[in-house]
């Protein structure tokens, strides 16, 4: 009688044990859970959620906490979040006809690119392979706007700083900017800008001004604080300048109207 009892009693465990199997595959199957492409994000960036709980065909209440701090655009059981602030979030859904509430977390974090400073010092467009009967060079007759794009290293008081050069596009819209362009060792910059070169009898360009636009023209380098000499030649002038690193901003200290002229000055940070 006692061997019979324990068969049964074991044959009673399998069962739950099964039916516990069972279950899991059926909480799989009904899948009552958020799923989203990425759990760690950076600030603007989207990402996308399905809430296996439901159909695309229903109704389904997102949430977020904490609110104000982020974008959604829904349908049906799926969308797609963007969230503006580093922090850890939690978004829930749950269908508007009834059901249970799921829950996911996210995480936001500050984007820490990894800088990597080019080998060597020069940068050049200036090509020694173009033939007079295929290709035009064209003397750049108005002013040259300079922009920049920068970047503070986190972890200590090291900038990336680098120039954009642009001018206006009436000659052709394939004009490639010609220039050269150092970096020295004590971290100063000069740039020599020579002309435009573009296929020969091209047609003047259509575009609006401020379109021929070379992209960062110096090795990307790291600089510390102080102050570094800039140097742009241009035309037959030379014009000189100064960056300013200090631990709160960077400062280019250029003093011209015309002929190259600096849309930043400031850089906070």
């Amino acid at each position: 009688m006692k061997k019979l009892t324990l068969i049964a009693f074991a044959a009673l465990m399998a069962f739950f044990v099964i039916q516990g199997c069972e279950k899991g595959r059926l909480d799989d199957v009904r899948g009552e859970k958020i799923k989203a492409f990425k759990t760690e994000l950076i600030p603007f960036e989207d990402d996308t959620l399905l809430f296996t709980g439901a159909a695309a065909t229903d109704s389904v209440k997102w949430t977020v906490t904490p609110a104000d701090l982020s974008y959604i655009q829904i349908k049906g059981n799926a969308a797609i979040i963007r969230f503006f602030r580093e922090g850890t979030y939690s978004v829930s859904a749950q269908k508007v006809s009834g059901g249970v509430a799921q829950s996911i977390s996210i995480k936001v974090a500050r984007y820490v690119p990894v800088f990597v400073s080019e080998p060597g010092t020069t940068k050049t467009t200036i090509s020694t392979s173009a033939t007079p009967d295929t290709v035009q060079y064209i003397p750049i007759t108005g002013d040259i706007k300079v922009g920049l794009s920068y970047y503070r290293i986190p972890s200590d008081d090291s900038v990336s700083i680098n120039f954009n050069p642009q001018t206006v596009n009436t000659y052709c819209s394939k004009s490639i900017m010609q220039y050269t362009s150092t970096v020295d060792a004590s971290k100063n910059f000069t740039l020599d800008i020579v002309n435009l070169r573009a296929p020969k009898n091209c047609a003047g360009a259509t575009a609006p001004d401020w379109q021929v636009w070379t992209g960062d023209v110096f090795k990307r380098k790291l600089i510390g604080l102080g102050t570094h000499q800039l140097t742009i030649k241009f035309n037959g002038v030379t014009y000189t300048g100064t960056i300013v690193v200090t631990t709160t901003n960077t400062t280019i200290n250029w003093n011209y109207t015309s002929g190259v002229i600096m849309l930043s000055h400031v850089i906070n940070g």
